[in-house]
């Protein structure tokens, strides 16, 4: 996956595909939510059922990129900075938030043990793992039982509880993908996946040091 020379392949084009699908599908369900209302009409049906479709269609894509990347065996790198101890964890995140609020250094010590992810990204993971569950369970919950039965309100709760956290998860990967020591990474999704070499034996020490190997 990774071929390193001047410019390094760190987004493979699958992972570029699925990132720019699912930006798609969520600006649909976004459109369709803010169009369904309290009074019913025809309108209102129309965006339900487009809500509802292509939510059933973003869950499918979700659940068979999940599929292909367990098939194909593929470390889930993201979860990595988990394993390291809370201590280090803290530090680590109070460095970044130092360096995006106030352009502070992050000190050598914690960006020397940084590797492809940092622990506001596994943080970030956390939260959107947690939100698609509640947001998938809480959105077939409606589907299968019906907006209007008994019960309904314990699956809207968990739809609008799991969107909610999506929204908070989506704001703060933007303000992390658009701060300037990250736009690198921004230009890779969207262009060949490629950055220069030296930005990621900056910005990831660690994983630099695991995968260079000249």
């Amino acid at each position: 996956m990774y071929r390193f020379n001047d410019r390094v392949t760190l987004i493979s084009a699958g992972f570029r595909i699925f990132h720019i699908l699912l930006i798609i599908g969520s600006g649909f369900l976004l459109y369709s939510a803010l169009g369904l209302d309290d009074e019913g009409g025809g309108g209102s049906l129309n965006m339900f059922l487009l809500h509802r479709e292509i939510g059933l269609l973003w869950g499918f894509v979700i659940i068979a990129y999940a599929g292909y990347a367990v098939l194909k065996r593929r470390k889930i790198r993201i979860i990595e900075p988990l394993d390291k101890p809370v201590t280090v964890q803290i530090k680590e995140a109070f460095s970044i938030i130092g360096r995006y609020f106030f352009g502070r250094g992050i000190p050598g010590r914690v960006r020397k043990n940084m590797g492809r992810h940092n622990i506001l990204a596994s943080y970030a993971f956390l939260l959107l793992v947690a939100g698609l569950i509640l947001l998938g369970v809480g959105g077939l919950g409606l589907i299968i039982t019906g907006a209007d039965a008994e019960g309904s309100n314990m699956f809207l709760i968990a739809h609008i509880l799991g969107a909610g956290m999506l929204a908070l998860f989506v704001l703060s990967h933007l303000f992390a993908v658009i701060n300037r020591e990250n736009r690198p990474l921004l230009s890779a999704v969207f262009t060949n996946g490629k950055v220069r070499r030296e930005w990621v034996e900056e910005a990831m020490p660690s994983f630099a040091e695991e995968h260079f190997r000249d």
